[in-house]
């Protein structure tokens, strides 16, 4: 490929359909690897941060070296260096949690406080993308920071990290139980006691169960971003509930900026932060296939596909409906019910923060199938979410149509397709397993130059605003640019 090809850029399971890096590479990466900070010839505010970078993770090292017992928990501090993997901020309930930490917690609340600085000054010119960037790097290493905490939706009451919404519960006298979920701090003894609280009388546990063998009827396991009712059992609802919360919490992370313009992250850095409480998003998780197959019918779903499906998410009813897996499952189907949680999931946020209209109504459906097949990858890592397998399923999946079936749709005819045609392709399986493969691409290759990119397109895309030719003005390459790209990646 020419050296032109080489520099394009911006500034800044199978066929089913549904970072930190070394510290030579840093050039293209966001502290917490989310994002590229790009530029040809980066400005003194990105050159400083990552110089504080390098000298925090030498540190670090020097540190790991220096208490060889201890080393491992001291890299826990900083994420892995994988390129093939995108590393959040799991931030802890508790204040204080880093004081357990072997790293002095001096260094810590230094290198954090610098990058806060660099983000308030970067706020302050209108850069509100980057300012972002730096203040989640940051609170990486000092959970406890206050400003960032605020930024971020949390306040300290009882010395725990609250959102608003929790902070009101706990007020009320709501706690949150391991097993129960939010319920009013009077029910907590009779609960544990089985005996459970139905339409204004108490029952027994196993007389609830009865009562609640039907949906409409199921318990209702309410979180600060989900409505989730189910008739599989309220334990089990709790945790689902609490997978999707995490969930959110990475989401919100990764695409900060997909309803938030520069000049609105700006004045949050500023206390003045999006207007009106997020939505909550409904849930319904049926008992069994079975029952989500009929309920699904009853709505006209395809049942061939419903027989396919883990789960589904309707635009029309504003609802994700999911059942669980079970022990007539291999670990194969467990899995795809895992990944579908996620898939579905990601396509409820996307379409229900602001007021997005449905994608791919003119072009550039792929994107919106591909990073809910990115998103499959989801899982918690101890302190951190984790995003992105190089090994992953939808991505070998790819590899084997492109390289070994030769089947291959370039870039500039998928970015044409509507959801209508897109749907319609003869060979949909496949084309759902290059549109995975190729958001893996713009998602993590390069060091994630592209990543921006992408949920650039996500925002033009479901604001209806996007064009055939929108990745390529984004990017900065020519559709053959990215074909050849893509290529490589692969290999």
């Amino acid at each position: 490929m020419s050296a032109k090809s080489d520099d394009c850029g911006s500034d800044l399971l199978s066929d089913y359909p549904p970072l930190l890096m070394l510290l030579r590479r840093i050039p293209f990466l966001l502290l917490f690897g989310m994002f590229p900070l790009a530029a040809a010839e980066p400005d003194e505010l990105i050159l400083s941060a990552r110089q504080a970078l390098v000298d925090y993770r030498a540190e670090i090292e020097r540190l790991a070296a220096e208490n060889p017992d201890d080393a491992p928990r001291i890299r826990q501090v900083l994420p892995p260096a994988e390129p093939d993997r995108i590393y959040l901020p799991r931030l802890p309930l508790e204040f204080g949690a880093a004081k357990d930490s072997p790293v002095p917690l001096e260094l810590r609340e230094k290198y954090a406080e610098e990058q806060f600085q660099r983000a308030t000054q970067a706020a302050a010119r209108n850069r509100g993308n980057l300012a972002m960037q730096l203040a989640i790097a940051a609170i990486g290493a000092n959970p406890d920071h206050m400003e960032i905490r605020k930024l971020l939706g949390f306040k300290l009451y009882e010395n725990c990290w609250r959102t608003q919404w929790e902070v009101d519960r706990l007020r009320k006298g709501f706690v949150d139980h391991p097993v129960f979920g939010w319920m009013p701090k009077t029910h907590v003894d009779r609960y544990e006691a089985d005996e459970r609280f139905f339409k204004g009388r108490w029952v027994s546990a196993a007389e609830d169960a009865k009562l609640r063998e039907t949906i409409a009827n199921g318990w209702e396991v309410e979180t600060e971003h989900y409505q989730l009712r189910t008739n599989l059992s309220l334990e089990e609802g709790v945790q689902w509930s609490r997978r999707l919360e995490h969930f959110y919490r990475a989401w919100k992370l990764l695409f900060f900026r997909f309803p938030l313009t520069d000049d609105m992250l700006s004045r949050m850095f500023r206390g003045s932060g999006p207007s009106g409480a997020p939505p909550q998003h409904r849930v319904l998780l049926y008992r069994s296939k079975d029952e989500y197959i009929v309920a699904l019918r009853r709505m006209e779903q395809n049942p061939q596909m419903l027989e396919l499906s883990g789960g589904c998410y309707l635009m029309a009813t504003k609802t994700a409906y999911f059942f669980p897996a079970d022990d007539t499952m291999d670990e194969f189907d467990k899995d795809f019910i895992r990944r579908t949680l996620y898939h579905e999931g990601t396509h409820q946020l996307f379409q229900e923060t602001r007021l997005s209209k449905s994608p791919g109504q003119t072009a550039n459906y792929w994107v919106a199938e591909g990073i809910a097949m990115f998103m499959e990858t989801f899982r918690v890592e101890g302190n951190h979410y984790v995003i992105g397998d190089a090994d992953d399923v939808r991505l070998e999946a790819a590899r084997q149509r492109k390289l070994e079936d030769n089947f291959y749709v370039p870039f500039e005819t998928l970015a044409k397709m509507n959801q209508q045609t897109f749907v319609a392709f003869p060979q949909i399986q496949r084309l759902y397993s290059q549109t995975a493969g190729m958001t893996h691409f713009l998602m993590l290759a390069e060091d994630g130059r592209h990543r921006d990119n992408v949920v650039q397109l996500l925002l033009l895309t479901y604001s209806g605003t996007d064009r055939a030719n929108s990745l390529s003005t984004l990017t900065g390459c020519s559709f053959q640019q990215l074909d050849e790209k893509y290529d490589r990646f692969l290999k």
